[in-house]
């Protein structure tokens, strides 16, 4: 069974100024409300270019200054918005942004952060920020778009990726917490992949092929699945079974999603994502929700 932080429920949200910052505040915002949760918003002053030869020329105080005001409207939207004012608070730090908020992880119960910082751009990539805070953050994170749709309620469909060896299984139990306390269904999702490798060089699969080992992975996903659910009878759970492209698939399946749920395995010690939570970041068209499994309790 998850443990969720332990202490007072706090949202952390990051926030620098650019249109995605601005949705991550409006999604955090509506985070808070339903967590009756505290409200951090932090902007933090990468200081890679206070501390080399450029740094002559700016003030830190001055940047500091600048980035208070700046953060302060992250307060003004969330009072409006009706949270009361002593449940939000801002912080400015300097350092990486990413280690920064992972840092800050250690206390909250959800980090929301933008997908992208302040570059221009279409979906090109995602930002070193996001990524580096979903590969080492100690609580789960939400990483959401200006281009993203936030609808009016704060669930509706969660989805989550879950394969037959169980990777996913505690983004599924986290998702089937969130849907027990604030409502929603949830929708399971197992790609079956096409064999890799030089032994499987002749070709494609049939469509027999194809069709079979969909079957024996929807069997094999139905029991595990079980396993996990039963403790959830309220929650409505479907499972979906496809054949193939991992990242494809959960990227075209983010247009009817209201989060997409990942379990992330970062490998040490540079705590780097793999290439499918990168493609579903860059690419996905809901807000991406990331868990590490070690930390799931968030302490």
């Amino acid at each position: 069974m998850l443990k969720p932080y332990q202490g007072q429920p706090r949202v952390l949200v990051g926030f620098d100024g650019s249109d995605d910052a601005f949705r991550a505040l409006e999604l955090g915002i509506k985070e808070a409300q339903a967590r009756e949760a505290e409200l951090v918003v932090v902007h933090a002053v990468d200081d890679t270019v206070l501390n080399s030869a450029w740094g002559v020329v700016f003030d830190p105080e001055e940047i500091k200054l600048n980035a208070a005001e700046m953060v302060a409207r992250g307060v003004e939207d969330a009072v409006a918005a009706g949270l009361p004012r002593q449940r939000v608070r801002t912080e400015v730090v300097l350092g990486n942004p990413a280690a920064a908020l992972t840092r800050m992880s250690h206390q909250a119960s959800l980090v929301v952060v933008g997908r992208r910082a302040t570059e221009p751009g279409e979906r090109l990539f995602v930002g070193s920020t996001s990524v580096g805070v979903v590969g080492a953050a100690h609580c789960p994170v939400i990483v959401v778009s200006a281009a993203d749709t936030l609808h009016d309620g704060r669930i509706g469909v969660i989805g989550v990726a879950v394969d037959t060896s169980a990777r996913g299984a505690v983004a599924l139990e986290w998702a089937l917490q969130e849907c027990t306390q604030f409502g929603g269904r949830v929708v399971v999702i197992s790609i079956f992949r096409a064999p890799q490798g030089r032994w499987f060089s002749g070709g494609q699969p049939t469509q027999e092929q194809q069709d079979a080992a969909v079957e024996v992975t929807r069997a094999r996903m139905a029991e595990m699945v079980s396993e996990i659910t039963e403790d959830y009878p309220e929650v409505e759970v479907t499972l979906e079974v496809s054949y193939g492209s991992p990242v494809d698939v959960l990227v075209s399946r983010t247009d009817e999603l209201d989060l997409l749920m990942l379990e992330v395995h970062a490998s040490f010690p540079t705590f780097s994502v793999g290439g499918l939570i990168r493609g579903v970041l860059t690419h996905g068209r809901c807000p991406i929700g990331v868990i590490r499994p070690r930390d799931s309790h968030g302490s």
